[in-house]
């Protein structure tokens, strides 16, 4: 028994509450090294005396089922319903060999009577309080984002462009820095809105669309006012409302690491040093600052002059235009009481008010409960990237590390997360994946099965190409000759089955280099995923898979399948069992 491998910890990911009344446990071995792993949870008889007249503690014994094996480890999973909402809980481990009982302490003989009746030894889950319970907004593991930069999307109203702009265009060679204009503006989105509701669309996420000198609006002046390039705040309304009445939420840039250097409150510092009153709006060391680039002045969201402007902001929006959620970009370069401060005033404001951090490494400080409902979950859509549009990983690297990062979190956490394949700050994935649109429509299809919501960026369901940023933010294209992607189709799959996506549960039947099946499960449906990239593949089947009669959910048609199938170089299937 390889036990420097074997690995649980209580109130984590590894073990927290799911309702009400439900913990979920999971614990990690090296791969194909124990035989079964159980459950032992406390009894509701609690103690009973033996022949003797000595209290032993009683203990129920529920099976893990091994849920998800990568090349280096076996993940094993149960839910269970502890008595009077609390637990003491320990593992009974077994190989061919050996058992051994898996406690906080360490590892210790099935046999010892001193340790199967000393609780405090055994791992503890002290109460489950519903107050505890992660729990992203309701309406979020259903949303399919589309991530908009509006001075790129649709120039609706000229009369509001700025000076020099340029003629609309999406060509390659374009000039997209960040004092270039192309005259995007929020008519243009709101002209658009029947478009995307046509595309299946039911979240749009703005980057910032506040008063500033750049294109991209990062570096904030004004957070009060629209910037006069892309509208008004009645537009603003304009917008949410008639979203709203098409099933569409919007979510808002919130930039509150750092501010813009034209801001009054930077310039009134840099003039007049000490003796301003926002001096210690920003860290100056002498006549540098900490910033996040040179035009972008970090704040102090520990000043509690900062702290209050910035809380102001978050709940003026809710209430002035009824948005619906806040991206937080740079969120983790902020103190942690900060975030707490901000999400109470966003859900006083709006109850369901939906709160991702742009963060792009682990986050789970940020995800219990007191902060965000989610992320732009870059780390679960990194293997997706790399095994099929960059082709830098094969098979068995994509489960290890996909699974990785889905385990990393809670099935709640997962709930709420925006997981995304490119944005304004990565390339593009059509780019990524050399122009290749079988490629792209794999990485969609794949991506449409994640849990939570998932972010499309604008230009994807027509394979909108673009390098490393300004190239990623070329202006999007309105030639209705060009090819269209799956996005719409997979949409509509996502709504129409539930198992599909949001809520269906991963089961891997085959990893191998260039072909991989799962299984998403859920209460109604087992639907299979099967995808190939290299060559044209003979793939053999799993054995529950062997025989069946299947739809083909994207073409329609009936598949019957043998022990083999034939794939084709970066081929897909999506297969319902009829």
């Amino acid at each position: 028994m390889e036990k420097q491998a074997i690995y649980h910890k209580s109130k984590s990911n590894f073990a927290y509450a799911f309702d009400n009344e439900t913990l979920h446990f999971r614990l990690r071995s090296k791969r194909d090294d124990l035989t079964t792993v159980t459950l032992q949870i406390n009894h509701e008889d609690g103690w009973i005396p033996n022949d003797e007249g000595v209290y032993l503690w009683q203990k129920k014994n529920i099976p893990m089922k091994k849920e998800f094996s990568t090349e280096l480890y076996d993940y094993w999973f149960v839910e269970a319903k502890p008595h009077d909402s609390k637990a003491r809980y320990g593992f009974l481990l077994e190989d061919d060999q050996t058992k051994s009982i898996y406690t906080e302490r360490g590892f210790f003989s099935p046999e010892d009577p001193f340790i199967a009746n000393d609780i405090n030894s055994y791992f503890a889950f002290p109460y489950i309080h519903e107050t505890d319970i992660f729990l992203a907004p309701q309406w979020v593991e259903q949303t399919v984002w589309y991530q908009i930069f509006p001075e790129r999307y649709a120039n609706g109203e000229a009369r509001n462009d700025p000076e020099k702009v340029h003629p609309w265009s999406s060509d390659s060679n374009s000039t997209l820095g960040e004092h270039e204009f192309y005259g995007g503006d929020l008519r243009g989105i709101i002209n658009k809105l029947p478009y995307l509701a046509d595309l299946g669309i039911s979240g749009i996420y703005m980057t910032p669309i506040f008063k500033s000198p750049t294109s991209h609006k990062y570096d904030t002046e004004d957070y009060f006012e629209i910037d006069p390039c892309f509208g008004t705040k009645e537009e603003l309304r304009e917008l949410v409302d008639k979203a709203h009445k098409l099933g569409i939420r919007i979510m808002l840039d919130a930039v509150f690491n750092h501010i813009g250097w034209t801001s009054y409150q930077f310039k009134d510092a840099m003039a007049k040093k000490e003796k301003s009153k926002y001096y210690d709006w920003f860290y100056f060391e002498g006549d540098s600052y900490l910033n996040f680039s040179y035009h972008m002045p970090k704040l102090n969201t520990n000043n509690p002059e900062v702290k209050k402007y910035l809380l102001s902001i978050a709940r003026y929006w809710i209430m002035e235009a009824d948005i619906d959620g806040w991206r937080l970009d740079v969120a983790n370069e902020i103190d942690h009481q900060f975030w707490r401060e901000f999400r109470k005033t966003v859900k006083a404001a709006k109850v369901d008010a939906y709160i991702c951090g742009e963060i792009w490494h682990d986050s789970s400080a940020w995800l219990n409960g007191d902060q965000f409902d989610g992320i732009m979950n870059y780390q679960l859509a990194k293997p997706i990237q790399e095994w099929i549009a960059t082709d830098r990983i094969n098979g068995k690297d994509f489960v290890e590390q996909f699974v990785n990062a889905y385990t990393r979190y809670t099935k709640k956490q997962n709930a709420g997360m925006m997981t995304l394949l490119d944005s304004h700050d990565t390339p593009r994935i059509t780019t990524q994946a050399g122009g290749n649109h079988r490629k792209v429509d794999m990485c969609f299809a794949l991506l449409a099965s994640t849990p939570g919501s998932v972010c499309y960026y604008y230009g994807s369901e027509i394979y909108l190409e673009g390098h490393d940023d300004p190239d990623n933010r070329r202006c999007m294209t309105w030639d209705k000759t060009l090819p269209i992607s799956n996005i719409k189709k997979l949409i509509e799959l996502r709504k129409r089955y539930p198992g599909f996506g949001y809520a269906g549960a991963y089961e891997f039947l085959l990893t191998e280099e260039h072909a991989v099946i799962f299984k998403k499960t859920s209460k109604n449906e087992d639907i299979y995923f099967i995808f190939n990239t290299h060559g044209n593949n003979e793939i053999v089947l799993p054995n529950e898979m062997e025989g069946g009669q299947f739809t083909d959910l994207i073409s329609g048609k009936t598949v019957s399948l043998r022990k083999i199938i034939e794939m084709k170089e970066f081929s897909y299937l999506i297969l319902k069992e009829i």
